[in-house]
């Protein structure tokens, strides 16, 4: 099927819906970028997303990744393209905080979108390269920096994150792995084992700089006591070049549900205790503790806003391609005439559904990005805080609502194709195996529920939350006698409500501690789609607003009339048919019912 995606979406979006020339104008991007050269900057990545990316997807699912005799192969082209995308800046050069002639966050990700849906696999080399130059741009030395980052924008070296081991998943602060100093103060011995490592080895460069946590002999007990180390694969000398190899192995290749073109590894560090790291940081201070973590978090909050995007890119082109196929195939009968199947009400009911989430979404997501660039780059600091404050509500919603909703909209458009959709002679149960891991990485769905109500509900006691409740309340009573949309924000207004109960029942839980703690694990990812839903809801609605008044006076036959037209109708389905889960949600949650807690484990034991 010919691979399409939704640019006059994101189009929208920053030329129309976000104040984009607010971001455009700060000091960093005015020189550089006008909102001018938004369509032509799209319109290229669309063209590079289509004619270079998009052939290596099915590729790479046939040609997975090959470990043999200790040597890890990437799927044919993948090299050649992930080159292209990072010396033709369309990778971290464009994307990484503070480098000359970087892109603004909301634009590099629009840039960006249609090539990570076009090749989810490649995206993630991409993603991570760009979160481990991040780091060592934030942390390292001017020396580290020009030792790494070139060959990195360059695309001769890849970067990844090494979080997870055997014994050390999600509560990471289990991790075994351990450094041992040297005569020199920044180089340190790193010894261990980490497992899962996306793009943790391959042919498409030449060098991985691997960002690794690992703890000292001194380090406390838990996450506190771990430190960051910059550790190659190759050594890099002081002037950039290549050394020797750094005892850094692959002892085993993931096979896996999906993304089978990007390489899973289990590394081994120092097997001949010949493998060195550079600490990113302080040394350890006098009660053992490294801010190791903390920094891992910068690369980590970026990877999990990302995975959101990544998660929607791809339930969005699976969207395009049930569409396609909805309208070419003949099957049934309307009024005596055979008919292509998005005649058929119910296939008209799923394309609704997948459209209207994946649009609003991805409006959430990019709220995300402009609050983000305010944050980086904004001389306002009171404004840059605030923005800060939103972006860190929103990470949460983002991957986990984003993700989570990906693998149903996925299998959505499966059930558009019917039966050949479950076959591989279209691409769309790929999109499905791709994009379930999604709802695992970077930490499972819970993890995320439970930072929103345990952190970020709470953090300096809870008032960027509540001015994030305000300012949807706001847009509520601004908006609520928008012609033609009454009933709908009538609706949100309703779900706002009944938002503000969850938010009071999940305070008044909190004020209980010990005695309550465990119903709020419980409630905790029912109540991250409360405030998910009415988010996206809010989003699609101002969305709406524009629409309407962009379609008033346009003729039938104008080229944007069906695309406003389908953006109003994406909010007022939204409204109409998923919002109403806020309600039924608040209702359990005050119900609170503990049937889970109190039930005997062997209830739930089979055999």
């Amino acid at each position: 099927m010919e691979y399409r995606y939704n640019m006059r979406d994101l189009k929208f979006i920053l030329k129309e819906w976000l104040p984009t020339e607010e971001v455009l104008n700060f000091d960093r991007f005015k020189d550089l970028y006008s909102i001018d050269d938004v369509d032509s900057i799209l319109t290229e990545a669309y063209k590079v997303a289509r004619e270079v990316v998009s052939p290596i997807n099915a590729q790479g699912d046939k040609n997975p990744v090959k470990f043999e005799n200790g040597v890890v192969t990437s799927p044919p082209g993948y090299k050649e393209v992930f080159q292209f995308i990072q010396k033709n800046g369309w990778g971290s050069s464009s994307e990484c905080t503070e480098i000359e002639g970087g892109m603004p966050l909301m634009l590099f990700k629009a840039a960006n979108e249609p090539m990570v849906a076009a090749c989810p696999a490649m995206g993630s080399n991409v993603k991570l390269t760009t979160g481990a130059a991040n780091l060592i741009i934030d942390f390292g030395t001017e020396a580290d920096k020009s030792r790494f980052l070139p060959k990195m924008f360059s695309g001769d070296w890849q970067g990844t994150m090494n979080l997870t081991e055997p014994s050390a998943g999600s509560d990471v602060g289990d991790a075994l792995t351990k450094s041992y100093p040297t005569e020199d103060p920044r180089i340190w011995k790193i010894k261990g084992t980490k497992m899962f490592i996306t793009a943790g080895d391959g042919s498409i460069c030449e060098n991985t700089i691997h960002m690794v946590l690992a703890r000292p002999p001194q380090g406390t007990k838990g996450s506190a006591g771990l430190g960051l180390y910059i550790v190659p694969k190759i050594w890099v000398n002081e002037d950039g070049s290549l050394g020797k190899p750094n005892d850094v192995t692959t002892i085993a290749v993931e096979h896996k549900m999906g993304l089978n073109g990007s390489a899973t590894c289990m590394l081994n560090f120092g097997e001949n205790d010949e493998c060195y790291g550079i600490m990113l940081g302080s040394a350890p201070d006098e009660m053992g503790r490294s801010k190791g973590l903390a920094m891992m978090f910068n690369m980590m909050n970026e990877s999990r806003i990302g995975t959101g995007h990544n998660a929607n890119n791809q339930a969005s082109e699976a969207y395009a391609l049930a569409s396609q196929y909805t309208s070419d195939r003949i099957q049934g009968y309307i009024k005596g005439e055979r008919v292509p199947i998005i005649k058929h009400a119910d296939v008209r009911r799923m394309l609704m559904d997948m459209k209207a989430h994946t649009e609003g979404i991805r409006a959430m997501i990019y709220k995300g990005f402009y609050y983000l660039d305010v944050t980086n780059n904004s001389k306002d600091k009171e404004k840059a805080k605030e923005c800060a404050d939103i972006a860190a509500i929103l990470t949460p919603l983002i991957k986990c609502y984003g993700s989570e909703t990906a693998a149903l909209m996925t299998a959505e458009a499966i059930q558009c194709l019917g039966g050949v959709g479950y076959t591989k002679e279209y691409p769309v149960e790929q999109y499905m195996r791709d994009s379930k891991i999604l709802t695992i990485w970077e930490g499972t769905s819970f993890i995320h529920a439970n930072d929103l109500v345990g952190r970020k509900m709470t953090m300096k006691n809870g008032e960027p939350f509540k001015k994030w409740m305000g300012s949807i309340k706001d847009f509520i009573d601004s908006n609520k006698n928008a012609a033609g949309l009454e009933k709908e924000f009538g609706t949100l207004a309703r779900a706002y409500q009944a938002a503000e109960e969850v938010w009071q029942t999940i305070g008044s839980w909190q004020a209980e501690k010990e005695e309550k703690r465990e119903l709020i694990n419980l409630y905790a990812l029912r109540t991250l789609f409360v405030f998910a839903q009415l988010f996206v809801a809010m989003c699609l609605m101002d969305q709406a607003v524009v629409a309407s008044k962009n379609l008033a006076g346009l003729s039938e036959d104008h080229f944007d009339f069906n695309f406003y037209k389908g953006k109003v109708a994406s909010a007022r389905y939204y409204i109409n048919n998923t919002l109403p889960n806020v309600f039924t949600i608040a209702e359990i949650i005050k119900n609170a019912d503990d049937t889970v807690l109190e039930v005997p484990e062997e209830v739930l034991i089979v055999g």
